[in-house]
């Protein structure tokens, strides 16, 4: 196969493709919630202890406005970071929050359930319904006893946005790949 300008570039542009290809593939294939941390608290009166799960949206083509409560633990308080979560197209949110067992509480173990709503952020004020999906049953059992026996683990959102090192990796790639495509055809010419 001879190799000039106009086939490097197709061979470019099907090289930066299939990178993009690889890189968006994603295994999970539903709405859903995952990783509640923990679900398995113990608490002494008048402590708290924060937590949180994830709202997966990955395949999802809408932006989500999401929803969320625990169930089963009336006696104790839960606070959330935020009342609600939107969760853009083909992605993941981290939901926060604190449960704190009340000075009155009485010492026994509490279980609940995490629920979440979510559906399609709808704009303007047009009418019709909004198609909810709820998803339900994460268990989250709370302890509170005289004496803790294990220590509570710190949960709290992250500082600020980190570094997205996918990203970085692409550029870099796509960069290397237009380096060497554009090398080849300066020789090319050269050659000539």
């Amino acid at each position: 196969m001879k190799f000039d300008s106009k086939n490097s570039m197709y061979w470019c542009v099907f090289l930066v493709a299939t990178i993009g290809v690889l890189f968006s593939v994603q295994i999970v294939q539903s709405i859903g919630v995952t990783r509640p941390v923990p679900y398995d608290i113990e608490l002494m009166k008048g402590e708290s202890a924060g937590f949180t799960f994830e709202i997966q949206a990955v395949t999802s083509t809408e932006m989500l406005l999401c929803t969320y409560s625990i169930s089963g633990l009336d006696a104790l308080e839960i606070n959330f970071e935020e009342d609600y979560a939107s969760v853009d197209a083909g992605s993941i949110k981290n939901v926060y929050g604190t449960i704190t067992a009340p000075v009155g509480a009485e010492i026994k173990t509490y279980s609940g359930h995490l629920s979440v709503s979510c559906g399609p952020v709808v704009e303007g004020t047009g009418s019709g319904s909004v198609v909810k999906t709820t998803v339900g049953g994460s268990p989250f059992n709370i302890k509170v006893v005289e004496v803790r026996e294990k220590g509570i683990r710190e949960i709290s959102p992250p500082p600020g946005p980190g570094i997205d090192y996918t990203t970085i990796l692409i550029a870099v790639l796509i960069i290397i790949i237009v380096i060497i495509v554009l090398y080849y055809n300066f020789k090319v010419k050269k050659g000539k």
